[in-house]
């Protein structure tokens, strides 16, 4: 009976260390940040991903939206669409300046070349994403202004 709660609290303690996980290079975070999309094995929590900034963009949309309806976000930013089947995911040499970073992330969804470019900060000990661009000429955003025009809508 006391495998029970050793297991449970083992399970809690590598959880948190995977929630606390800390990036040394803009690389390993988009690398790390993109796995689950090729394994099929997502995180439960990507708070540890984004910076200070945009977490706090994402929980006020979350505490701002009505239970059972979307919020401001009808798609994942991520990969610039609802679903995917990604393959030739690169990443450029990120333009490093002091605690901030951007990086181009070039991939195939369903065989459409897709670009983003991501916006890093330096944070807590390792690199986070704070905002991400789209240059697509059919959806075209940067993803903080989606969450800042939603609030605006919704007050």
């Amino acid at each position: 009976m006391r495998l029970v709660p050793l297991a449970a609290s083992l399970f809690l303690a590598l959880g948190s260390l995977a929630a606390a996980q800390t990036y040394d290079t803009p690389q390993d975070l988009l690398e790390a940040f993109y796995e689950p999309y090729f394994s099929g094995e997502f995180y439960e929590d990507e708070s540890s991903f984004r910076s200070s900034a945009l977490q706090a963009l994402y929980d006020a949309d979350a505490a701002s939206t009505p239970a059972g309806e979307m919020g401001a976000l009808s798609f994942d930013p991520y990969i610039d669409g609802q679903d995917f089947d990604l393959t030739d995911l690169t990443f450029s040499e990120p333009q490093i300046d002091g605690d901030t970073a951007i990086v181009d992330v070039n991939f195939r969804n369903f065989d459409q070349p897709q670009h983003l470019v991501y916006d890093l900060v330096f944070e807590n000990g390792g690199w986070r994403i704070d905002d991400v661009v789209s240059t697509n000429p059919e959806n075209q955003y940067r993803l903080s202004e989606i969450f800042t025009e939603a609030a605006s809508i919704a007050n």
